[in-house]
């Protein structure tokens, strides 16, 4: 291979020696054949136009799609997104999340509520009512009760109008149950708590959230609710959270992990036993520690001892 000089009156100069070498080092005169370009135009030191080696890229190499070349709900990706792992994208769902919790948080103030639910003769009344050859889930129990604690307690099933200077008391239980889907968060809600049975809360609950994982919900599907839970419990790991409340409504409920251990009882004995912690928060310029409490002990009272719930069914 020879070097060619590309100065005046054909002189070497150091910019041809450096084409000479990558053209050595990477091979290209004997792989042209192999997809590389060679030569491209390039204007010389006099002005007339030259060709150097371009060894930078085999033509064959994918490119990642452009910034007008791939839409995405309105807006594409830029080329910086596309081939950097480390940034992920920062719309659709997960901005209209942000754009809620930020409403949230600045509109709310906040209380949580912390509480411990004995929740070992749930589990039992469950395996027995799975030996019949059925089987209602743990969440449709907690949302069945939720219900009958919102009925004693409205407060927390309300909706606050400031600029009219009141809180209205909401008679419909619109329950939201927090679903985690690929494409983040999802709130779809089951109507009407207080006219329904366990199976047909169990039954919709499964139905909804089959629908959310399958990204297949109707807006009415996640629209209209007037309370929200949130159990986190089967994720594992979680003994307790601050969590933000769907705007408008007044609280929400998250339930954790269940762990089996030692409590004392009334007979003052140790015995082992089944514990869900579980958050409550709640808007504080709506209702006051003390109400939020009196709900969460009306609620640990009917879980607790489930079968005490078929009075308030009956």
């Amino acid at each position: 291979m020879e070097v060619k000089g590309t100065g005046p009156a054909g002189r070497i100069i150091e910019e041809d020696i450096m084409a000479f070498v990558k053209l050595r080092d990477f091979g290209v005169a004997s792989n042209s054949e192999a997809g590389f370009e060679q030569h491209v135009p390039r204007v010389s030191q006099a002005g007339s136009e030259q060709e150097v080696p371009n060894v930078s890229q085999p033509a064959s190499e994918p490119r990642a799609p452009k910034v007008s070349e791939v839409g995405s709900e309105g807006r594409a990706p830029t080329e910086k997104t596309l081939s950097n792992p480390d940034i992920m994208p920062f719309r659709g769902r997960r901005k209209q999340i942000a754009k809620k919790m930020v409403q949230s948080m600045y509109t709310i103030p906040h209380c949580t509520h912390f509480e411990e639910i004995d929740v070992s003769e749930l589990i039992a009344l469950r395996e027995e009512i799975k030996g019949s050859g059925s089987s209602i889930s743990a969440t449709a129990f907690f949302i069945k009760v939720l219900s009958i604690a919102l009925k004693e307690f409205p407060v927390f099933n309300a909706k606050l109008d400031e600029e009219n200077e009141s809180i209205q008391l909401l008679r419909k239980h619109h329950i939201g149950i927090a679903v985690d889907t690929p494409e983040g968060l999802i709130v779809p809600v089951i109507r009407n708590v207080e006219q329904k049975n366990l199976k047909q809360i169990h039954d919709e609950m499964k139905r909804l959230t089959k629908l959310a994982l399958d990204d297949k919900l109707t807006v009415k599907d996640i629209s209209g609710g007037t309370f929200t839970i949130s159990n986190v419990g089967p994720l594992g790991g979680s003994i307790g959270a601050t969590p933000i409340i769907q705007h408008p409504q007044t609280a929400l409920v998250s339930f954790h992990k269940t762990k089996k251990r030692p409590v004392v009882t009334d007979q003052d004995e140790i015995a082992i036993r089944s514990i869900m912690n579980l958050s409550m928060a709640f808007d504080h310029r709506v209702a006051d520690g003390a109400t939020a409490v009196a709900f969460t002990n009306r609620f640990a009272q009917l879980i607790e001892n489930p079968k005490m719930m078929l009075l308030e069914l009956m």
